[in-house]
């Protein structure tokens, strides 16, 4: 089976990665034993927000399990490890490549849970159907794609288009898309298939889904899974996500033992272990506790007024106290935020220049004042806010960030503060998610605390493209999916894709540094915080095992890692 693309090429809609805001109904947990002798069922949280109403990995509005790149149900070709960055065999047993072309083959016995045998066709059908529905995320394959063909059952090929052999894009896709069956996904109408609800998936994975309400999702255990010999089989005959209505009464379940596994914000987790005497545990027993895999960023509109000025926007750089935002929003779980959009630590620290990071901007007023009174020659007005040689006020710049999404709020609330203590007004506004994000891609903002790229096979390629890479990008009022500050530098594009297509580790961390280098004098973006990909805080009173810091078998999270930690967890014997 071959398919090549044969519309023009372009680019769809990047999803942002949004702050888990709990939502839904208070979930009516009985104790994760579900009696007195040692547990089967795992109870975890906070990677659900609502009532459940569609399984559709297609689609924007996924519920648990699907679409957040947890592989229960539906798998991918290979997972993430955001420990090593490496790619790792799930349904593909490897890719080999030979120049642009990579040729996967899939793992013996793969299969659908219904028995059909899992093949090369599914695999092709799966990434056609971006050349059937514009609106499915991955579409903007056939950018970087000239053809995929299974030439057998176990093999799938995919040809590079040799203007832009973009392998780290592609690794990407092979990450975090599941793979479907073209069976049953064929029968679906094109117009149809970000919409179809599958409210019966089926999948490849270890779990099916067993039933669904406002209250938890549920699944149930496939022992006939076909990876039970190559992945592991998972000790959990069951595993139930329960929806609260909050974070205050989800933390609550967490601290009382009647959830295992939380993905919820919890301030100050190290009390529960310290003060309390409780049986839970993250990732280390120090700060910041949790494994850094993003980075909420504080990204400027360049293309006008004030802001425009990029000796004004490191003046601003200054003036933000990066400490106070790490101890008091994120509640001591972030290090102070470094000049650089690359993560120090996990997988993309082998890229992370400290000596260049440290030279760049830190929380220091007199720098502000300096650069404002010296090399713009601004002056400070009465209110002690700085004046433009032409006239022009700095402020009030609006900060804006979605209502409700608390530490992201209270960061910008510092930011707010201490600029305009520094003498740049900045005022906060906090919204509704969509306007936020209508404003955001239409440049009708100043600046917005927003997430951009986390930790994948392609950062920080990613994260850089997607604050500074101004290729395809439209004039303001009119929508953008990435570097929505409409940023312009003539040295981009070149070390992008000199850091896309480096032969060698040393090479790209040169080109990345580079690019650091110019956010550094540019500051486009300023990143705030750090922020773990998916927070994973657990309890020892039903189940042990879990990945820690001493013990990293796998990253601590639940998407990404297969059935790792299912399969190494056991059973606390009462």
């Amino acid at each position: 089976m071959t398919h090549r693309h044969s519309g023009p090429r372009r680019r769809t809609v990047l999803q942002s990665s949004a702050a888990l805001s709990a939502g839904g109904l208070l979930a009516a947990c009985t104790g994760a034993s579900g009696g007195d002798g040692p547990a089967t069922t795992l109870y975890t949280t906070g990677l659900q927000d609502g009532e459940p109403n569609n399984f559709n990995p297609l689609g924007w509005t996924a519920c648990w399990p699907v679409g957040n790149y947890v592989v229960y149900t539906y798998e991918t070709l290979f997972n993430f490890n955001l420990l090593t960055g490496e790619a790792e065999p799930l349904l593909a047993a490897g890719i080999e490549w030979a120049e642009n072309v990579g040729t996967v083959t899939l793992q013996d016995g793969a299969a659908w849970q219904d028995g059909t045998p899992l093949t090369g066709a599914d695999v092709v059908s799966t990434f056609s159907m971006g050349d059937r529905n514009e609106g499915i995320a991955y579409a903007d394959l056939w950018t970087y794609i000239d053809a995929i063909e299974s030439p057998d059952d176990k093999t799938v090929v995919f040809t590079l288009d040799p203007q832009t052999p973009q392998k780290l894009r592609l690794m990407a896709l092979l990450c975090f898309t599941y793979i479907l069956p073209k069976h049953l996904w064929d029968e679906v109408p094109d117009a149809e298939l970000t919409e179809y609800a599958n409210l019966e998936p089926v999948g490849s994975g270890p779990y099916k889904l067993e039933s669904y309400t406002h209250q938890d999702v549920t699944l149930v255990r496939n022992d006939d899974y076909w990876g039970n010999d190559v992945h592991g089989k998972p000790n959990p005959l069951k595993v139930v996500h329960a929806i609260y209505e909050g974070n205050d009464a989800a933390n609550l379940s967490f601290q009382n033992g009647d959830i295992d596994v939380s993905a919820h914000f919890l301030p100050r987790v190290n009390e529960l272990w310290e003060d309390r005497g409780l049986p839970v545990k993250t990732w280390e027993t120090a700060a910041p506790y949790h494994l850094p895999g993003s980075i909420p960023m504080l990204i400027i509109n360049t293309a006008t007024g004030p802001l425009a000025d990029s000796r004004v926007r490191r003046a601003l750089a200054h003036a933000i106290d990066y400490a106070k935002i790490a101890e008091s929003a994120m509640a001591g779980m972030s290090e102070p935020a470094n000049a650089s959009v690359i993560l120090p630590e996990g997988a993309e620290s082998v890229h992370y220049n400290a000596e260049a990071a440290a030279a760049g901007w830190s929380y220091d007023p007199a720098e502000t004042a300096r650069i404002l009174e010296e090399e713009v020659g601004a002056a400070k007005g009465g209110d002690g806010i700085y004046v433009l040689p032409d006239g022009t006020r700095l402020g009030p710049f609006k900060a804006a960030t979605p209502q409700g999404w608390t530490d992201w709020n209270a960061a910008l609330d510092i930011v707010a503060t201490t600029a305009t203590n520094a003498g740049i007004e900045v005022v906060t506004e906090f919204s509704d998610w969509s306007e936020v994000n209508d404003n955001l891609g239409n440049g009708a903002f100043d600046m917005v605390c927003w997430y951009v790229s986390d930790v994948s096979p392609t950062s920080p390629w990613s994260r850089i493209r997607d604050l500074i890479d101004d290729r395809e990008v439209p004039p303001v009022g009119q929508m953008a999916f990435w570097n929505f500050g409409r940023f312009k530098h003539d040295a981009v594009a070149g070390l992008l894709d000199e850091a896309a297509t480096a032969p060698d580790e040393a090479t790209a961390t040169a080109a990345y540094t580079q690019l650091d280098d110019i956010i550094r004098a540019e500051a486009p973006a300023i990143p705030l915080m750090y922020r773990p990909l998916e927070f994973f805080q657990f309890s020892e009173k039903n189940w042990t095992g879990f990945p820690t810091k001493e013990d990293p078998y796998c990253a601590p999270m639940q998407a990404m890692t297969g059935i790792k930690f299912l399969s190494r967890i056991k059973p606390v014997e009462k």
